[in-house]
């Protein structure tokens, strides 16, 4: 997977991204652990002192403990909170560095810890855990790029700790050291394969959603036309229905083209799919939020109106009757109209019964001379 596309999604500033709300909600809250983890270390730190005190074990006399053990690892954890906190406030750095701004908060609170308590060798460890908080991402450069600030800070870690005054080292020192190492890489390896696997699986997902949205399209819409088709029609109306209230407003249109039989018979199938394809382009002008076009089978259509007035309803029904009747088409030497029926939506009333009104009308329209529209009764 290209590292660059898959970096967009850690985008933290599209106010319509939801992803990217994720992620800001996610860093926020990687922030307050932080400041949590500082606090509970200030606290810990000090009640380490007391009882390490009363037992005679500490190593440094309580005045020299004080500033090393507590002052100076807090003030370091709050000044770098501090810092990651304001930049991370910076809209306009990149992508990439924001993204990067709470792990590496992360790895110098735990870099702290491993050098002020170096005697609890378990700790070392703990030098992995940003790699895998970088896992949240799902980019194998931002994970990369984590991987390499740690083995810096971890042999800086080991420096200091050597380096540092009234020093006590456990025995088995540097075999803990030597043995946190090789994790760092081993937990790279382990964290990128993973990171890897969920972006190909998330592809193959994105992948397969696109064809069944492509599926049902092909099942909802009219091929010729590019409309809804029956399918897509009753589907449209059974949610019409199912959200229906009293009061609200929901009518159904049923249109036949007149004589279209006879002009496949004198003029061919193509031209009739040209007069078909004329009538689906005029309701899709007029079609919008209210207005809902569908090709029902044949040379039978329909329109579904809701949240409008009769009198908006017919209006734009007679102007597309009108338009209908003007057009020319090329090799077909005789006017072609439509005839239609109208029904208003009643409470109780199936998808069917609700078609079959409409339809009723368009009956009696076409009884009647056709080219005509009628409202059932």
């Amino acid at each position: 997977m290209n590292d660059d596309r898959t970096l967009q999604k850690v985008n933290i500033e599209p106010q319509d991204d939801s992803y990217g709300k994720i992620i800001r909600g996610w860093q926020k809250g990687i922030f307050r652990i932080n400041l949590y983890v500082i606090m509970l270390t200030f606290c810990i730190e000090v009640a380490f002192m007391f009882i390490i005190d009363s037992r005679g074990g500490l190593s440094v006399p309580i005045p020299l403990y004080i500033p090393l053990y507590i002052i100076r690892p807090t003030m370091i954890n709050i000044a770098t909170y501090l810092t990651a906190y304001f930049l991370n406030k910076k809209k306009e750095l990149n992508i990439g560095v924001r993204a990067m701004i709470p792990l590496v908060l992360l790895t110098v609170i735990i870099s702290n810890l491993i050098v002020v308590h170096y005697v609890f060798s378990a700790l070392y460890s703990l030098i992995v855990v940003p790699i895998y908080v970088s896992v949240i991402y799902g980019n194998v450069r931002i994970t990369r790029r984590i991987f390499w600030i740690l083995i810096p800070v971890y042999i800086f870690d080991v420096i200091c700790i050597l380096l540092a005054p009234y020093k006590n080292l456990p025995e088995d020192f540097i075999y803990n050291v030597i043995v946190a190492f090789l994790v760092i890489p081993l937990s790279y390896l382990l964290v990128k394969s993973q990171v890897d696997y969920e972006n190909k699986k998330e592809q193959l997902i994105l992948h397969q959603s696109m064809v069944n949205d492509q599926l049902r399209d092909q099942i909802r819409y009219d091929g010729l036309t590019q409309i809804f088709n029956h399918t897509g029609l009753f589907e449209y109306l059974n949610e019409k229905i199912a959200n229906y209230s009293q009061g609200d407003r929901l009518y159904i249109a049923v249109l036949d083209i007149d004589y279209f039989k006879k002009v496949n018979d004198d003029f061919g199938h193509e031209s009739g799919n040209i007069v078909l394809k004329t009538l689906g382009q005029l309701m899709q002008q007029i079609s919008n939020d209210n207005v809902l076009p569908a090709r029902y089978g044949g040379e039978e259509f329909s329109l579904v109106f809701s949240d409008m007035s009769m009198e908006d309803v017919k209006a734009l029904l007679t102007k597309l009757h009108r338009d209908f009747a003007g057009q020319r088409f090329i090799g077909i030497d005789r006017k072609i109209t439509f005839s239609a029926g109208i029904a208003v939506y009643e409470e109780g009333m199936s998808d069917r019964t609700f078609f079959e009104k409409a339809d009723k009308a368009l009956y009696r329209a076409k009884n009647e001379g056709r080219n005509r529209i009628i409202t059932a009764s």
